[in-house]
């Protein structure tokens, strides 16, 4: 019982650093990380402990995920609006695979904003 209790509360901690993380990478335009770690009490350091928990937790999440969703993008001109829709599945769990022309391929959590999805598909499009 106290393993599945421990399971429980790792998972809550992990929902509420995804939460926090995500508000730190919608914070406002030339915030910088240390601004925003002390607005919130934490230091930069434990920021970065969580990003990196949080990292982990969902690529042991892909791992386990056994049906893959592909989805094909097509390359970006740096004018053309990117249209991205945020499907409400649990976080953690990779949600699509993006496979881009130059054969590089992107495993998104369903955690990821559609802002976070909009700039890494065009920063993604410019790189060889």
């Amino acid at each position: 019982m106290s393993s599945q209790t421990s399971l429980v509360a790792r998972q809550v901690r992990l929902q509420q650093w995804a939460d926090q993380i995500r508000d730190c990478q919608n914070r406002p335009a030339g915030m910088k990380v240390d601004t925003w770690c002390e607005r919130q009490g934490i230091t930069k350091a434990n920021y970065y402990y969580r990003l990196k928990c949080v990292r982990e937790a969902c690529l042991s999440m892909a791992a386990e995920h056994t049906e893959s969703v592909f989805v094909e993008v097509p390359a970006l001109s740096p004018a053309e609006p990117v249209s991205v829709s945020a499907n409400k599945i649990p976080s953690f769990e990779v949600s699509a695979i993006l496979h881009m022309p130059s054969g590089m391929s992107i495993e998104l959590c369903s955690g990821a904003s559609p802002e976070f999805i909009r700039a890494l598909i065009q920063a993604v499009s410019h790189a060889e």
